[in-house]
């Protein structure tokens, strides 16, 4: 068990008590992801569950879910038994490896970028994850001041700073336009389309 599993193992039994709750913000994302009428989706670093009503309300197909955090996956399963989600403990770095995975129409990485700490191996597993033209994105419900404040009190470990939307979105233009850039105080993402090879 790696620091990030574990520190979120801890936190999962009291995750929902002191995080939003699904509401306008995840449908905002959902519909800037992209997430249309019969998309096949990604949620990477699902915690509890929270973005899946807005992805099927957006027209999600399916979606696969994920979370290094068993405690967390249990959770997320426990809302949500009779939709079309398959929740997995599993690091998206590793899941984009295995042989045999359908591709995605979108990747959804939300309050969860910080804590994938290999950010060049990220963007190549979200890369080989998506259908061609498919379609990414990194969002936080809140600022990136608010959460460089609030990781302060986890460990370096677990988490990394989070540059202007605009920096953290460098790293992805090699195999992506980037056609989304958010940096406002209660808001913050980037993303794009998977660029033809």
């Amino acid at each position: 068990m790696n620091d990030v599993e574990a520190y979120f193992d801890e936190k999962a039994p009291e995750w929902d008590a002191h995080c939003e709750c699904p509401g306008i913000k995840h449908m905002a994302v959902a519909h800037i992801a992209g997430v249309t009428e019969g998309s096949r989706v990604l949620d990477v670093g699902c915690g509890t569950g929270v973005m899946e009503p807005a992805l099927f309300a957006c027209g999600a197909k399916s979606i696969v879910a994920l979370d290094l955090s068993e405690k967390m996956i249990e959770i997320a399963a426990s809302k949500y038994p009779s939709m079309p989600v398959s929740f997995e403990q599993a690091c998206v770095i590793e899941y984009a490896t295995r042989d045999g995975i359908e591709p995605f129409d979108v990747v959804v990485i939300y309050n969860a970028y910080p804590h994938i700490l290999e950010k060049q191996a990220l963007v190549t597993a979200v890369c080989r994850l998506l259908t061609p033209h498919g379609r990414f994105l990194v969002a936080h419900g809140a600022s990136k001041e608010t959460i460089n404040a609030h990781h302060q009190a986890v460990p370096e470990s677990v988490t990394t700073g989070l540059n202007s939307a605009k920096e953290e979105s460098a790293l992805w233009r090699d195999s992506f336009d980037i056609d989304v850039l958010v940096d406002m105080p209660h808001f913050y993402c980037f993303g794009g389309m998977k660029r033809e090879a």
